[in-house]
């Protein structure tokens, strides 16, 4: 095993890219003005990474060709940047670990499983095989998984699909659309105007704030249907489009706590 450490000038909201084939990556948070790349693995691998770095972006790309991958080992890093950059991340096998607060985030990988802080701006997620963990999403997030569980604490406007894998989501603020062919989906707190849930098999629970009025369209062809909304006397605080189709799995509707 080698190592490899580089340090760069970063200015505020630059722009972070790591292309690898294989290997496990972690962003923590650092000093402003600076980043730190660590990287680790066989030195045959350490000499197919490649950094292009200027003070506004950081490419960090493997020189591999996709018919050479077989045979050439892979490449662990942590990468030491401060808050609010954008960061893009294509890797075809390994976890991914976001532990600064991020503005944009883009990742594309084939296996490995993600776990992501912050985001203050938008997300776009697409993962072949693992599981998802987001804490809070401020903008726009979109989510695609063909196998993995997904978890978000906190967003705003949402779209997941899923192939294969259980879907919890916390708390949402304006909308969300999700379609799931195998799964239970769970939603703590919905407190938006649109909501749209597809699913071919699997239970659905979904908690909807007090005061919303509710326009629903429910079709389940197998499963149970139930509705333990309590009434609420106060003062109407929106209106909500509902729209749930389940093929088999029950759904239930609570008010959330």
């Amino acid at each position: 095993m080698s190592d490899r450490t580089e340090t760069h000038r970063l200015d505020p909201g630059a722009h972070v890219l790591v292309s690898l084939h294989a290997g496990d990556i972690r962003f923590k948070h650092g000093d402003e003005g600076q980043a730190v790349i660590e990287m680790s693995g066989a030195s045959d691998a350490l000499d197919t990474v490649e950094v292009d770095a200027t003070s506004e972006a950081i490419a960090i790309t493997s020189t591999i060709r996709k018919r050479r991958w077989f045979g050439i080992g892979s490449v662990d890093m942590v990468i030491t940047i401060p808050p609010a950059c954008d960061v893009t991340v294509r890797l075809g096998s390994g976890d991914l670990l976001v532990a600064v607060a991020v503005s944009d985030l883009e990742v594309s990988t084939g296996s490995g499983d993600i776990r992501v802080e912050d985001i203050g701006g938008t997300a776009e997620l697409k993962v072949g095989s693992g599981d998802i963990r987001i804490g809070t999403v401020s903008g726009v997030a979109r989510i695609s998984s063909a196998s993995g569980d997904v978890r978000l604490d906190s967003g705003t406007d949402v779209t997941i699909s899923t192939a294969a894998g259980d879907l919890f989501l916390g708390d949402v603020s304006e909308a969300a659309r999700i379609k799931s062919a195998t799964g239970d989906i769970r939603i703590r707190r919905f407190s938006g105007t649109d909501l749209e849930i597809r699913t071919m098999s699997g239970d659905v629970g979904v908690g909807l704030v007090s005061g919303l009025v509710v326009n629903a369209a429910i079709k389940t062809m197998s499963g149970d249907f139930r509705n333990r909304i309590k009434p609420s006397s106060g003062e109407k605080t929106g209106t909500l489009n509902l729209q749930i189709t389940s093929f088999s799995g029950d759904v239930t509707l609570r008010t959330a706590k």
